[in-house]
């Protein structure tokens, strides 16, 4: 015998409620909506057929949610138990290249090219700890209970509570640099500190262990951040090195002099060939960008510039 029209209404109704009772579940308590169901159901003046088919629109209904319920769960507590286990990631920034990133406590990170940071999945405990290679800018979240620390080694670290700084720190210098643009830093090294006020620089010194404060022009510090260079009373030593890095180059300084000769200017979107022209005026110099050959495993070398300085 088929349904009529009421009773197709009254199936929908029913579904209907059914649906409405599970998604109201906020305890997961199917056994008790299910009684609910039920006295609904037999509360109504429909024959046994209609209770037999609400039950069976029940069932099915109630099936995937007891599933999917069970599914849920089941991930709920996996994630709980891996929550418990902080993963560390690395961002690698490649030459030539700047990065910007942002920390799992909202802190923004500039990586200079050749660098990497070495951070947790999330903060944990009292102290939010990271680990530089090479040069990185920092914008530090304040949070006074729980301060920031960029570890450079086993034996230096910097810590902040809500700061913008730079470190430098690669591998290849025979010094580190800290750059306070604002707020304050301490400069940790083997348990003593040194207090850094905005535009102070701590230079660390790796051959004799010696650490000194010095004022400093902060834009100079930093400006690599936003793509520039900027040079002030520099030597054209340290101007090849930074422009090495800038441009994935290898320079190579052919000397004939021991003077020490000092370049004051600023790049930003300038080629490395303009950079160079510009250093034939500094300096009695010249240069030439060598010939590159496909290596025995169909790669190429880094582009390489050889500078004659008189």
């Amino acid at each position: 015998m088929e349904p009529d029209n009421k009773d197709i209404k009254e199936y929908l109704l029913l579904a209907k409620a059914i649906n409405d009772d599970i998604v109201d579940y906020e305890n997961y308590n199917i056994g008790r909506a299910f009684l609910r169901n039920q006295r609904r159901i037999a509360s109504g003046s429909r024959k046994q057929r209609l209770v037999r088919s609400a039950l069976r629109i029940a069932a099915v209904l109630l099936l995937p949610f007891i599933l999917s319920t069970g599914i849920l769960s089941y991930l709920y507590i996996g994630q709980m138990q891996n929550d418990k286990e902080v993963s560390y990631l690395e961002v690698v920034s490649a030459p030539g290249v700047i990065t910007k990133m942002e920390l799992p406590d909202k802190s923004k990170v500039w990586l200079n090219a050749g660098s990497s940071l070495r951070y947790p999945s999330r903060f944990t405990g009292n102290e939010r700890n990271v680990y530089l290679s090479g040069e990185g800018y920092f914008e530090v979240q304040s949070d006074k209970q729980n301060p920031f620390y960029v570890s450079v080694n086993d034996n230096m670290k910097i810590m902040a509570h809500g700061t913008k700084f730079n470190v430098n720190a690669y591998g290849d210098e025979q010094w580190i640099e800290t750059t306070l643009e604002t707020g304050l830093v301490d400069v940790i090294m083997n348990k003593q500190s040194v207090l850094l006020e905005p535009s102070e620089l701590a230079y660390y010194d790796r051959s004799n262990q010696k650490l000194s404060i010095r004022p400093v022009n902060v834009d100079e510090k930093t400006a690599w951040k936003d793509g520039r260079l900027i040079f002030r009373n520099t030597s054209l030593d340290e101007v090849v090195k930074q422009l090495s890095r800038r441009y994935n180059v290898d320079i190579v300084m052919h000397k004939r002099t021991n003077i020490d000769y000092k370049c004051r200017a600023s790049f930003s979107t300038e080629s490395i060939t303009q950079i160079l022209d510009y250093l034939k005026l500094v300096a009695p110099m010249k240069w030439k960008i060598a010939e590159t050959k496909q290596l025995l495993d169909s790669t190429y070398p880094r582009q390489r510039i050889d500078i004659w300085l008189k």
